[in-house]
């Protein structure tokens, strides 16, 4: 039996409360999209800063910073709420990445709501945050203030290295079907490092998925006009990943904002608008880790009608399903969520038939890893998908998982 937890206005920000707080006149549409990670199909730059956008109106050739620092090459990239440019540093004499966010975000990291900044000073001054190399974390070289127009606002610019892509791109290219075993292991290894640095220094990600895990350029030419290569898979085995794109990390114990995570990797608790801590990173980063393997998604947002279910209780059903475990009463009774989906005998109130379907059959199903390679990965991923986060392994103990015995810095050394 559990004690139902009545939602309190307090409990779950979210983004309406988020608009309440700080951006009456920002549009519901533009926040959502904030939260949410809904990309329109091309920089709105008609939109300004009252729209929830104002992306900076930067050109090749610009210069910004102190003292006309940096002058800019092409632009990297764009996303939700900032666009990145290469840019040569005339001090340092080397090509660098600069973020520009948008007059909108700057807005919110001026209030505080998303500490990027803040995040990226703490990794970068941690004993390895300023070797991405090493911690694994993007390290932050300069920010400085971008003025802007009157219609975008002024712009926070951050100042990192430049790296050669994204494991997105890689995926489009070699995993269709999954990363060669030691290519996944290689990029999951370093990936976790970065995850144990971020967690020591009291930091959550909460957005890790492929294009927030970046690669090192190797030997390539920053000031050619033409696009980097995608390396190969051998050319990818020597490279260094890194975790990225901190705009919605967070510090452990001070959240901004609940509505975390891309919805198929979000965990347990972030469904059922719990309480939650870094180990939400370790459930996305196991989900991660099997599609990465298997080549597919573990969840997907999908409804039940025939179980009377919709999305996030089907989710929720899925996961008990795949993970053969039950939720207790202990964490539904502080799930602002849990009457909603739960009877007091912790069961879904639906009642949708709960068979074992777990990890470690699912991933026989492909049949692409041996016995042994079978039960170190299925094991490995029991660590990271639990559903009470506290039974969750840290980044710091599945480090010395035997998922890692034949891997030395993330490379089979059997060629798997």
């Amino acid at each position: 039996m559990f004690t139902i937890r009545y939602p309190s206005t307090s409990a779950f920000l979210g983004a309406s409360v988020l608009s309440r707080r700080s951006f009456s006149r920002t549009s519901s549409r533009s926040l959502a999209a904030l939260v949410n990670g809904f990309k329109p199909a091309e920089e709105p730059l008609h939109l300004g800063v009252d729209d929830g956008y104002g992306f900076a109106r930067i050109n090749t050739g610009d210069t910004l910073g102190q003292h006309d620092r940096f002058s800019i090459v092409r632009r990297l990239g764009w996303g939700m709420y900032s666009s990145t440019w290469l840019a040569k540093d005339h001090q340092d004499e080397k090509h660098v990445a600069v973020k520009v966010l948008t007059g909108f975000a700057t807005r919110l990291a001026h209030e505080g709501l998303t500490p990027e900044l803040d995040v990226l000073r703490k990794l970068s001054s941690s004993p390895h945050g300023a070797e991405p190399k090493e911690g694994h974390c993007l390290s932050l070289h300069d920010n400085f203030i971008h003025p802007g127009r009157a219609d975008t606002g002024p712009h926070l610019c951050l100042v990192t290295d430049v790296f050669g892509g994204d494991v997105e791109h890689l995926k489009r290219i070699y995993a269709r079907n999954g990363f060669p075993l030691s290519l996944a292991k290689r990029i999951l290894h370093h990936t976790l490092m970065g995850l144990a640095t971020m967690h020591q220094e009291g930091i959550v990600h909460t957005d890790l998925k492929h294009d927030n895990i970046l690669f090192d350029g190797g030997n390539a030419d920053f000031g050619s006009v033409d696009p980097l290569p995608v390396p190969s898979v051998n050319e990818a085995l020597d490279r260094t990943f890194v975790i990225a794109d901190f705009g919605n990390a967070q510090f452990v114990g001070k959240p901004t904002f609940d509505e975390i995570t891309a919805e198929a990797l979000r965990a347990p608790e972030t469904l059922l608008r719990g309480p939650w801590d870094e180990k939400v990173d370790i459930w996305t980063f196991g989900c991660l880790a099997f599609e990465f393997i298997c080549g597919r998604q573990l969840f997907k947002k999908r409804s039940y009608s025939e179980h009377l279910l919709d999305t996030v209780g089907g989710h929720l059903w899925r996961m008990q399903c795949f993970t053969d475990e039950k939720f207790d009463a202990e964490q539904l009774k502080n799930s602002e969520l849990a009457y909603t989906y739960f009877d007091s005998s912790c069961q879904l109130k639906s009642r949708p038939p709960l068979f074992s379907h777990t990890v470690s059959k699912i991933l026989a199903n492909f049949n692409i890893l041996d016995s042994e390679q079978l039960s170190t990965t299925a094991s490995f991923l029991h660590r990271c998908l639990r559903l009470d986060p506290r039974n969750r392994a840290s980044a710091e103990e599945l480090l010395d998982d035997p998922f890692w015995e034949d891997v030395h810095d993330g490379v089979s050394v059997a060629g798997a």
